[in-house]
């Protein structure tokens, strides 16, 4: 068997080790994939457009996606598309390091790093009481669209 950058071992080692980046930053976006009835790897594979088999594989560390679900799977959960990129080797770890930086996307924030929409409020220089209130039911009122979102695409109804 090769063990060459391009064979079959490396394939293989390639596929572990973007297993093992990837499944935390599932699991930290709230997919729960290691309990059988969680049913995680299914509303993933509907996120991502992937197939359940598909992310079942990647997820155990045999196959690596194919590159036109890595935008998508960034997006899902909150990492950075280079840092996807480079672990399926797509582009090499060079090119991830010198390419610009954006923001996180708020998945990839640790859930004890988020602030609430109050301190968001003050953090922006909100301080009247009445327009703190106002942003805070308004982000409040998306977040709860988005989770509403989520539940139609994950089958849990609207």
């Amino acid at each position: 068997m090769p063990t060459t950058e391009t064979g079959p071992a490396s394939q293989v080692s390639r596929a572990q080790r973007f297993a093992d980046f990837v499944r935390p930053a599932v699991v930290a976006a709230g997919y729960d994939i290691d309990s059988p009835r969680g049913g995680g790897k299914k509303a993933l594979a509907e996120d991502t457009g992937m197939s359940p088999s598909s992310v079942g594989r990647m997820l155990s560390g045999q196959t690596l996606p194919e590159p036109v679900h890595l935008e998508r799977l960034a997006e899902v959960l909150g990492v950075h598309l280079m840092d996807l990129l480079a672990h399926s080797g797509v582009i090499s770890d060079r090119a991830r390091r010198t390419a610009p930086v954006s923001a996180p996307t708020p998945a990839a924030v640790p859930r004890e790093l988020r602030l609430t929409p109050e301190e968001a409020a003050r953090a922006l220089g909100i301080r009247s009481p009445d327009r703190v209130q106002m942003f805070t039911a308004m982000a409040r009122t998306l977040a709860n669209q988005e989770e509403a979102d989520r539940g139609v695409r994950e089958g849990k109804g609207a």
